[in-house]
């Protein structure tokens, strides 16, 4: 409700208003695979939650290139946590590039990642206040939240291991129970950027 989207950032990894940023940060999936292959979800939350913060504080340290891309990351406080290494994860648990069992594996990790950073967001927000633009867009943020939450039920979690979709969901339900009550602190929370430009 802000201002009308006209472009996508320079790399084109997500839409949003003009003159404004994203501190990114893309965490290596292969760091939470153990020996037997099993992805150590525990981990990868605690991760997701400890960039959150640290992005978040980033968003005041950062030097920006002109002041309306500084006024606007203040206000908004984009940030952009993602993940690299994929492909690798899936070739490593024998699972083919672009299979069902692929899109089921990229799904939950996508799930998991984007509600541990809201939640982490919703958190920040109850403690330090939400971004300065939220009021004005409240009702399209937590209408985005419910359409990612929704998208739940479109994963394929038979293909998954048993518990994965249990934790997702209370993560999700926990992150739209407090954005609810408490707002979120960062207009968006991940992007999936173009890790080979990055790592």
């Amino acid at each position: 409700n802000t201002a009308p989207i006209n472009a996508s950032n320079p790399c084109s990894e997500f839409m949003f208003i003009d003159d404004s940023a994203c501190n990114l940060a893309s965490l290596n999936l292969l760091k939470f695979l153990d020996d037997s292959g099993r992805f150590d979800i525990a981990a990868f939350r605690h991760s997701v939650r400890m960039f959150a913060i640290a992005q978040d504080i980033l968003v005041d340290f950062s030097s920006y290139p002109t002041q309306e891309i500084a006024e606007n990351s203040h206000s908004f406080r984009p940030i952009g946590i993602g993940y690299a290494n994929l492909g690798t994860l899936l070739m490593m648990k024998g699972i083919p590039y672009g299979s069902e069992g692929a899109v089921a594996w990229t799904s939950f990790i996508t799930a998991l990642m984007t509600g541990e950073a809201y939640l982490g967001s919703a958190t920040l927000a109850e403690e330090l206040g939400t971004f300065s633009g939220f009021d004005k867009n409240r009702e399209a943020a937590l209408r985005v939240l419910g359409q990612h939450q929704e998208n739940l039920n479109h994963v394929r979690w038979d293909l998954l291991d048993s518990d994965y979709e249990g934790t997702t969901r209370l993560v999700w339900a926990e992150a739209i129970r407090k954005s609810q009550r408490h707002g979120v602190r960062n207009a968006q929370t991940t992007v999936l950027a173009p890790t080979g430009t990055i790592g």
